[in-house]
């Protein structure tokens, strides 16, 4: 039964292997998948390792002809060629599926439902794995894939929705970086806010060009009167611009004397803090130490009594510790302080700084003013060099626009790019949600029948758990990896494995009359007379089950190893091989 696993895909954990199934070399299994024949080949090796599976298309006979073709798939999926359980799942008409971890499905996960071995608990659905593979996201994903409840249409949706929030939170912080700078710095970003700039500007433009023809057609008397008061309004400016600056850089000191001073107590309470630390550590070190001789006079001391210091005789009293504490909390309080005053100390000489530079930038300006003043014989000159100093102003302020106004334009795309995933997002979202509505009214239906028939088939368990006979309602889960019969999650070994059975059971039949199961109408029975099973009580869920399976329609096929095998399957229609008595083996090669 581990080599059909095995041979289908499945993966023999290190350590599980038996003995005999490592001296064969290779196995072969014909299989019909969709009502087409094919081989599957898959070599024996170390334990551990996920060899390849070779797949012939054909049957048995015509896969051992020399010129016989066969397509090699490895575990994992390559840019050239598919994995085995991506081609098997192909053959099958399943379509591939993805966890909610984006770890995909496989033919061995898969198998974790089909497989019911003896070495898992009765009280689990899934075949035991690794715990470090043993996700809940899994599991869960295997049972919705499997019975149908995930529809791959929703999950294609959730694929599309997950990769479009991904685009839009990035998009998004982008957007948002870009905004942050330009909101330090007031730069508009958008292109109607700096078109309608630029139509101001250029209106101002023209209003100046006006303005300079009309200068040329005045009369001026050329005189410097209006230059000789504005010499005397800028001369004032300056003055109260120095007095400023002085009381600025005045400040400016000041603030870099506290960053200094608050620097150096906080190094110095760091060095404090350290210090003490280093102390508690020493005298724990010295708590552990006994003097036998005093470390000055080399004498021998006495006995010491119980609780008392080796040397000094006196009694130990854990003072140290409580004022441990109090120092550290402390320092860490004058720490936490001093960090909170020279952060702001920081920022307040910072802004100084930026004031004293604006301060010494505005009276550079007004100096240069000074100066050009002076040097202009008359009004009409003043005007016309005034006139081409905003010319060039507002000439050089349309060029800084015009050259924004690419950046403005990339982030218009993005806005409307992130626009339009948003309304992708909102769209999906919607379709999702009625996708949903269809996929809890399929759960309920699905479960409700699993649950019907579960209740049927213990009902005819010859009474031997009385929980049995009158159940009404089963419940699984496949998150948590469990079932519950009445709120009930376990009863005696053995009617654990006929419950756990009964369930798998119920499962390939409701997989065989219904489309949407994904369950290739499949199961393998290792563990019918597990947990003590009495012999009576195995033969007659064998005789349930055939009585079961045998008022299907559709193609379907059951696996079942039993040493106490039912009359009813004890013949040539049912029994595959022979009967094995004890002692006899399957893999025994001397026969």
């Amino acid at each position: 039964m581990e080599l059909i696993s095995y041979g289908l895909g499945g993966d023999i954990k290190k350590g599980s292997w038996k003995k005999e199934a490592l001296e064969c070399t290779e196995i072969f299994i014909a299989v019909e998948l969709n009502e087409k024949p094919f081989v599957l080949k898959r070599v024996i090796a170390d334990e551990g390792s996920k060899p390849p599976i070779s797949i012939f298309e054909g049957d048995f006979a015509d896969s051992k002809a020399p010129d016989s073709e066969w397509f090699v798939f490895k575990s994992r999926r390559s840019d050239s060629r598919k994995s085995y359980s991506m081609q098997i799942f192909e053959l099958l008409g399943l379509e591939q599926h993805s966890t909610a971890d984006s770890d995909s499905l496989t033919i061995h996960q898969l198998l974790r439902i089909l497989y019911i071995d003896q070495d898992t608990p009765a009280s689990k659905i899934f075949r035991t794995e690794p715990l470090v593979y043993d996700k809940e996201s899994m599991r869960r994903a295997i049972g919705e894939y499997a019975f149908g409840f995930d529809d791959l249409e929703a999950h294609t949706l959730r694929q599309k929705v997950n990769d479009k929030r991904k685009q839009f939170d990035k998009l998004d912080e982008e957007l948002r970086s870009i905004y942050r700078l330009l909101g330090s710095t007031n730069i508009k970003s958008t292109k109607n806010e700096l078109e309608y700039e630029l139509k101001e500007l250029y209106e101002e433009l023209s209003k100046i060009d006006v303005a300079r023809i009309d200068i040329r057609s005045e009369d001026y008397s050329y005189k410097d009167k209006g230059l000789a008061k504005q010499a005397v309004e800028v001369q004032k400016q300056i003055e109260d611009e120095v007095d400023k600056l002085s009381i600025l850089e005045q400040n400016y000191l000041s603030e870099s004397y506290e960053v200094s001073e608050s620097l150096e107590f906080l190094n110095n309470l760091e060095y404090r803090k350290r210090q003490l630390i280093n102390a508690k550590g020493t005298r724990e070190a010295l708590l552990d130490l006994e003097f036998r001789f005093c470390p000055s006079c080399m004498s021998e001391l006495g006995s010491v009594p119980e609780g008392s210091c080796s040397l000094c005789k006196c009694e130990l009293i854990p003072k140290f510790d409580h004022t441990y504490i109090q120092s550290l909390n402390e320092l860490d309080f004058q720490i936490s302080e001093t960090s909170q005053v020279l952060e702001s100390i920081q920022l307040s000489r910072s802004k100084f700084e930026l004031e004293i530079k604006n301060s010494k930038r505005l009276l550079k300006s007004l100096r240069s003013k000074f100066s050009r003043i002076n040097r202009f014989t008359s009004d009409y000159e003043k005007k016309i060099v005034d006139l081409s100093e905003s010319r060039g102003f507002i000439s050089g302020q349309i060029k800084n626009l015009e050259d924004r106004m690419e950046l403005a334009t990339d982030l218009d795309a993005r806005r409307k790019f992130k626009d339009s995933l948003q309304a992708d997002i909102s769209d999906l979202e919607s379709k999702l949600e009625k996708l949903e509505a269809s996929r809890l009214a399929r759960i309920r239906s699905v479960k409700r029948r699993i649950s019907d028939q579960v209740v049927y088939i213990l009902s005819r368990d010859q009474s031997v758990e009385p929980a049995f006979d009158c159940a009404s309602k089963f419940e699984f889960d496949f998150s948590s990896d469990g079932f519950r019969l009445d709120d009930r999650a376990n009863f005696s070994a053995s009617s654990n494995v006929i419950l756990k059975n009964t369930f798998h059971l119920s499962v390939l039949l409701q997989s065989v009359d219904d489309e949407n199961f994904r369950i290739p109408c499949f199961m393998m029975f290792d563990n019918i007379e597990d947990k003590g099973m009495r012999e009576e009580r195995s033969q007659n869920f064998q005789n349930i089950m055939l009585e079961m399976l045998s008022g299907l329609s559709g193609d379907y096929q059951v696996i079942m190893t039993t040493s106490m095998v039912a009359s009813s399957l004890n013949n040539d229609t049912f029994g595959v091989g022979p009967f094995y008595k004890k002692g006899m083996h399957t893999l025994d090669f001397s026969r």
